[in-house]
């Protein structure tokens, strides 16, 4: 039995999907245990035999709390998929419970941007580990098209505006990327008033079956904007989405690059707008290093500003006294 473990419903849902249409024709049971679907369901599936097990960590650590008759010591193979977020606070712990739960299984991990704080905590839960790396994991794709806008933070929303208005710069489907999950629906309904575009937003509070039909009524063009907060930002293939928005930067500069990676799938060029200002200055370093890396223009103003100094290379300040 393989078990793969992924951060978001949405993801474990696209892996379950794929996995069931590679073994189209073969005794190839799946479960899927995320939440927003009925445990007891989830439960009865995995006892009636399965061949591989997709979930989140939170849910599936619900199921064995909650049910002592799930057994796994069948599993001979664990995928960590986004390895980079799984192992970070929040998921790490319960990783590390779910795999004492396990009997040794060969453990695979996958992820676009792997820091050396992750490979060192990845090495210390298996044995003998093998490292591939394909391209730069701090490098942006190079079939995105990267366009940074330097615009304060009362205009965000009208540059916007104007750009999903814009017969030269839409090019939708468009997944714009926003902060929070207040922020998603706040600025959906103002593009919505604003444009008079068909719009829906897309986060971790809506309940499970309506973000599914969100994402279908997208990826069908039925919808051609989705305002989303991370949850669509790793590992999901956004089929036909050739352009994305940053409206709000994240926290990390290898969220930007999984952010932004959604617009160029299996190779497919896009582009990728990212609105920025003083408020963002904490990345300014980071996200330098990376627009040029991949050839991108720096905007006048994030390149002058004194917060744009690669990371580790500041001046050094002189010590009292010497």
């Amino acid at each position: 039995m393989a078990m793969v473990l992924s951060p978001t419903r949405e993801l474990c849902v696209q892996v379950e999907e794929q996995a069931k249409a590679l073994a189209k024709g073969l005794w190839f049971k799946t479960a899927l245990v995320v939440g927003g679907d009925a445990m007891a369901r989830q439960v009865y599936r995995i006892n009636q035999g399965v061949e591989l097990i997709v979930g989140t960590p939170g849910r599936l650590i619900d199921l064995l709390t909650k049910h002592d008759d799930i057994e796994l010591d069948e599993v001979s193979v664990l995928v960590l998929d986004e390895v980079d977020c799984m192992l970070q606070r929040g998921f790490r712990d319960q990783v590390m419970q779910i795999l004492r739960a396990l009997s040794q299984p060969q453990i695979l991990m996958f992820s676009a941007t792997v820091s050396q704080e992750v490979e060192k905590l990845a090495s210390s839960i298996s044995k003998d580990m093998v490292s591939i790396s394909i391209g730069n994991s701090r490098r942006a794709s190079e079939a995105v098209k990267q366009v940074v806008i330097w615009v304060g933070s009362k205009q965000k929303k009208q540059k916007l505006f104007d750009i999903l208005t814009s017969e030269r710069h839409f090019k939708p489907p468009v997944v714009v990327f926003v902060g929070s999950r207040l922020g998603a629906d706040l600025l959906c309904e103002a593009i919505m008033v604003a444009t008079g575009l068909k719009v829906l937003s897309i986060h971790g509070e809506k309940p499970m079956e309506e973000r599914r039909e969100s994402l279908k009524l997208f990826l069908t063009g039925e919808v051609s904007v989705v305002v989303a907060t991370g949850v669509l930002g790793r590992g999901l293939d956004l089929v036909g989405v050739r352009q994305v928005i940053v409206f709000d930067m994240p926290n990390s500069i290898e969220e930007y690059i999984h952010q932004i990676g959604r617009a160029s799938r299996m190779g497919e060029e896009g582009s990728a707008m990212l609105f920025v200002n003083e408020d963002d200055k904490r990345m300014f370093g980071e996200l330098v290093e990376v627009l040029k890396s991949s050839g991108a223009a720096v905007p006048r103003e994030l390149a002058s500003s004194r917060y744009a100094v690669p990371v580790g290379r500041g001046p050094k300040r002189r010590k009292r006294g010497s």
